[in-house]
């Protein structure tokens, strides 16, 4: 129907997959040089429904691959309805009362200025909708919604959507389009209300459901989480599964390695942070009296499986914080990577899902280099702390997302290294600019302005508890002096807070 998004998810389809986008009364439009509006005006609806039948008939026999958003009533055809059978047809299915709500009246004849007439059109119109696969997605939004589109193809029929294996001594991944509808259905999983919401129908029935984000990673769901798996006898020969972001995989990690003394747990991220960071390495954790990951383990998973496709469902903020840390992975590794980072970043933008497979097997190559040769950070794994030093504080006394503010802590600590001499002032403006094209406005806006007195004051006491900080009572941070070129320092507390 009308309003329902078609056109819209059908845009950001093409980008996801990178093929052709096209829609119909767009196309009519451009042949006919005139709007809808003035077609059906000049030569009524029976004139738009001949052009709009022929240009189906012509899109049917076009060779290649594209996505076609189709005008609502395409459907009245009898014959229309059986030559969009031949293809992958989906129908969007939205509540009426939503479809007011969201229509504009403009270009739209059918509904001359009154939009009571939807209640008659989508009467006339729900059942031969319904001839065709259907996807409620009245509640969805529009990356929800790709996301979903996305799981009812075939897409691991084609070569570059083949299972991946990343190649590593530590920790078996595995990078998997559609790996979430294989979960294995006699185990218990661990996951958060928004993944039920969204891949319920993929999940095994034993499960514990946490709340939303950081608050999941609090000592009292630890404790409720225990009770859960001595009511339902599990052993320590069961395996626990993480589906969820970070938090889910950091609190699933945590359990599985303290209770009865450790068992066997897997993760299945669902976020873009968390598959290239969070369920890569071995940290586990939560929270404790507002410091993250403050209580915690070192214990790699028995395997991880990253599905490309339901990142494409994140809300933007929630996928830029993936970029964040990758890019932070991207100037610790230099190189190629950087280079690829730089070069790809339109494209991850737009969540294309061909440089977002590469760019996932790649950061998550680099992160799992850098913690083979050192496991329990007593040297360069400490270089993934570029960023959180003063990004930890911020979280702390702003409560925004991790990701973010990691980003704004990246921003800050590389005008650190300018301002000491480390980093040279057009290597510092280039990062900065690139952080500049995807972290949301409203940070960067943070990051150039100052945090008053009292704020740094908070950050200084955070940082001086936080698990970097040497005995000396200095700050222990990676150095940033070119991208691939990494030092480990102890600095002036005072020295660092004075650049935020």
């Amino acid at each position: 129907m009308m309003g329902s998004g078609k056109t819209t998810v059908a845009r950001i389809l093409g980008d996801v997959l990178c093929i052709d986008k096209i829609d119909m009364d767009d196309e009519i439009e451009k042949a006919e040089g005139r709007k809808i509006s003035e077609i059906f005006e000049k030569d009524g609806e029976a004139y738009f429904r001949s052009l709009e039948s022929a240009l189906l008939k012509e899109l049917i026999e076009r060779d290649g691959s594209f996505v076609v958003s189709t005008g609502g009533g395409i459907v009245l055809s009898d014959e229309n309805r059986m030559l969009l059978k031949r293809e992958k047809v989906i129908y969007l299915k939205v509540s009426l009362n939503e479809l007011k709500r969201r229509v504009r009246l403009e270009n739209r004849p059918l509904l001359g200025n009154d939009r009571t007439r939807m209640d008659d059109i989508y009467e006339m119109r729900k059942n031969l909708y319904e001839e065709f696969e259907t996807l409620d997605t009245t509640h969805l939004g529009e990356w929800e919604t790709v996301a979903k589109i996305l799981y009812t193809l075939n897409l691991k029929d084609l070569a570059a959507f083949k299972e991946s294996k990343i190649d590593s001594t530590v920790q078996d991944v595995h990078i998997e389009f559609g790996g979430l509808k294989e979960l294995p259905s006699d185990k218990y999983v661990f996951t958060c209300e928004k993944v039920v919401e969204l891949y319920g129908e993929f999940l095994p029935t034993r499960r514990f459901v946490l709340p939303n984000g950081e608050r999941a990673k609090d000592i009292s769901h630890v404790l409720d989480a225990y009770e859960y798996l001595l009511k339902n006898d599990v052993t320590r020969n069961d395996t626990l599964i993480g589906v969820g972001g970070g938090t889910v995989t950091d609190f699933t990690g945590f359990v599985s390695s303290t209770y009865k003394r450790g068992m066997n747990f897997t993760f299945y991220p669902t976020t873009l942070l968390a598959s290239i960071d969070a369920a890569i390495g071995g940290k586990n954790g939560i929270d404790f009296a507002k410091y993250k990951n403050v209580v915690g383990t070192i214990n790699i998973p028995a395997y991880v499986v990253i599905d490309p496709l339901c990142l494409i469902s994140l809300p933007q903020e929630t996928f830029i914080e993936g970029l964040v840390e990758g890019y932070k992975m991207a100037l610790i590794s230099g190189g190629e990577f950087y280079r690829l980072f730089l070069n790809d970043l339109n494209a991850l933008l737009k969540r294309n899902l061909y440089a977002l497979k590469t760019f996932i097997k790649t950061a998550v190559e680099e992160k799992l280099r850098i913690v083979e040769k050192d496991l329990k950070e007593t040297s360069i794994r400490s270089y993934l702390n570029l960023g959180h030093t003063l990004g930890h504080a911020f979280e702390s006394i702003t409560e925004l997302p991790h990701g973010l503010s990691v980003g704004w802590g990246l921003y800050k600590e590389l005008e650190y290294f300018k301002v000491k001499g480390w980093l040279s002032k057009r290597d510092c403006e280039e990062m900065q600019e690139t952080l500049k094209m995807f972290l949301p406005e409203g940070i960067i806006k943070m990051c150039v302005e100052r945090v008053d007195r009292i704020h740094r004051e908070e950050m200084g006491r955070y940082m001086a508890n936080d698990k970097k900080v040497a005995q000396s009572g200095k700050v222990h941070i990676p150095i940033l002096r070119g991208p691939g070129d990494v030092i480990l320092e102890e600095v002036e507390l005072k020295d660092l807070l004075a650049v935020v």
